[in-house]
């Protein structure tokens, strides 16, 4: 008798939560350094300010950049995968069934 075969969707399904905590644990950083933010520069002002808040408003973008680039992963290549594994386990699901008729040529 054969050993059962499956497909295993679990770490797919882990790093869609782990993207889901880090896009979360990202604005949750942003938010966090907008408020710091805006209480230095309501006090801070002049060449030095205007400079610092170029680059704070650049590192807002890049942080904003990932969840974008989280959501498109888990959106196409994550679902995809997770859709392909879904399907294979339902034909795996059929075969353990039914492992006689695999369609097969059987030599």
């Amino acid at each position: 008798m054969s050993d059962f075969i499956s497909a295993d969707i679990s770490k797919i399904s882990k790093f869609e939560q782990d993207s889901a905590d880090a896009i979360q644990e990202f604005d949750d950083i942003k938010e966090t350094f907008n408020s710091i933010n805006s209480t230095l520069l309501s006090k801070w002002k002049g060449e030095g300010a205007d400079a610092y808040k170029t680059e704070t408003d650049h590192i807002l973008e890049n942080i904003g950049g990932i969840k974008d680039i989280l959501d498109s992963i888990n959106n196409g290549v994550v679902k995809d995968i997770k859709e392909n594994y879904i399907k294979l386990d339902n034909e795996l699901g059929e075969f353990n069934r039914n492992p006689d008729t695999s369609g097969g040529s059987e030599g």
